[in-house]
């Protein structure tokens, strides 16, 4: 997958990481923006590289992750929402699991990861074309409740499973 470091970093950097890669290069550690990782060759694997190099990130104040139209599933999407629990800076977020093999369970835990990111300003979902369900879109809204300073919140279940209750 390619990624791309916002001018935060002090300089724009792009590089392609092949989905067996660890981590992130050492060089994004200290961002406070990181644009866009995305890539069609990304699974479950890649995302959970993605995760580990997230949990060192606590100075993020922005992120865009693209998984549409790859393998991620929900271990993918439960490891992206694990790491949201350390990105306590964060203002502004745009995740795209637009079709994916996400469920309920991804869902879930991306809510459980939202419900730290009490700074946050600005939100983009899209589980367009996933598994996902009522009880993932439900965690989604839980997750999305008690953050006062949104001002801005894109969500996109079309062509899913949410039914009433999510």
């Amino acid at each position: 997958f390619g990624s791309s470091v916002g001018s935060a970093c002090g300089a724009t950097m792009s590089r392609f990481v092949h989905p067996s890669e660890s981590a992130l290069p050492d060089a994004v550690v200290r961002c406070t923006v990181l644009q866009t990782i995305s890539g069609t060759a990304l699974g479950n694997g890649g995302a959970v590289a993605i995760y580990n190099s997230l949990q060192n990130l606590e100075l993020l104040q922005q992120i865009t992750l693209i998984f549409a139209y790859t393998q991620v599933g929900d271990t993918g999407a439960v490891a992206i929402g694990n790491s949201l629990q350390n990105l306590e800076q964060l203002l502004k977020i745009f995740l795209d699991f637009k079709d994916t093999q996400v469920g309920d369970a991804g869902a879930v835990a991306i809510g459980h990861g939202l419900q730290n990111l009490k700074l946050l300003q600005q939100i983009e979902l899209s589980f367009w074309s996933t598994r996902v369900g009522s009880d993932g879109a439900a965690a989604i809204g839980h997750g999305l409740q008690n953050l006062e300073l949104l001002q801005q919140i894109t969500l996109n279940f079309r062509n899913t499973q949410v039914g009433d209750t999510g």
